[in-house]
């Protein structure tokens, strides 16, 4: 029979209470995390703003705010209900749109653009979709390919967008909220779910444009700048003659000089 001293070396103590209840303290932290994130800015940060913004600008400040607010709770479901690799994108893509989000409210009272505080009727029907959907792969398929598709709209109203504003801060702003969504793209595909035959196809305009369009150029202009091109042409062409006739002259007049030179000696 073994003594105390025996088992001194084995440890027999139960998980702490703390230990045990450690994942849920996680799940609590990362709640009041999102509720804190998704409450009305307080009224030290009441809307002195004065800058001029345009529809469009509000429009970017719409969309990403509300990609937000679907997605963060996209997020806490596919830390629950997925598997490995999805809880974690899942969790990268909730912290990032938490931050993104305090950057839009903060624009939003700056701007004086007042923002949504509700998903769209759209993006609610996307959650609870998830939600319905049994933990494991179905949930992992249904979050890959939601996520992706919305990503990828969004996407392209923000290059849109960014190309187009007049605003230095939504500039700033919608370069970050891009690379954030490229990001989010990418991780997203390398769950190895997204359905990319389900995509939406790219948009891209085939028409060919006239000609001078490029440049602005009417009929008349076009003409100008032919005469000019010919003139310009005929000129260089006529001083390489000259050049070329000026070196020819002067081969010939060496010899010459030589005999001269010669019948003196």
């Amino acid at each position: 029979m073994r003594s105390v001293s025996d088992l001194a070396g084995f440890d027999f103590d139960p998980p702490s209470v703390l230990e045990r209840s450690r994942p849920l303290v996680r799940i609590l932290f990362v709640v009041a995390l999102v509720l804190a994130l998704l409450a009305p800015g307080s009224a030290s940060l009441a809307q002195t703003g004065s800058t001029a913004i345009s529809d469009t600008d509000a429009v970017l400040l719409t969309k990403v705010r509300q990609a937000g607010l679907w997605e963060m709770p996209s997020g806490m479901m596919a830390m629950e209900k997925g598997s490995p690799i999805v809880q974690k994108v899942g969790f990268a893509i909730m912290m990032d749109h938490g931050r993104l989000d305090v950057a839009t409210r903060a624009l939003s009272q700056k701007l004086n653009s007042p923002v949504p505080d509700q998903p769209s009727e759209e993006q609610r029907g996307w959650l609870a979709e998830q939600m319905a959907a049994a933990p494991g792969p179905e949930f992992d398929r249904v979050f890959a390919n939601r996520l992706r598709a919305a990503h990828g709209a969004v996407f392209a109203v923000l290059a849109q967008l960014r190309a187009g504003t007049r605003n230095d801060d939504v500039r700033a702003f919608a370069t970050v909220g891009n690379q954030a969504v490229m990001r989010h793209m990418t991780m997203l595909e390398s769950t190895g779910m997204v359905d990319y035959t389900a995509l939406p196809a790219p948009v891209v305009s085939t028409t060919a444009a006239p000609t001078g369009i490029q440049l602005g150029l009417d009929t008349s202009q076009i003409a100008v700048v032919g005469a000019l091109f010919l003139l310009l042409g005929g000129g260089l062409f006529y001083g390489l003659r000259q050049i070329k006739s000026n070196r020819g002259r002067a081969r010939t007049s060496r010899p010459a000089a030589a005999r001269t030179g010669g019948s003196h000696g």
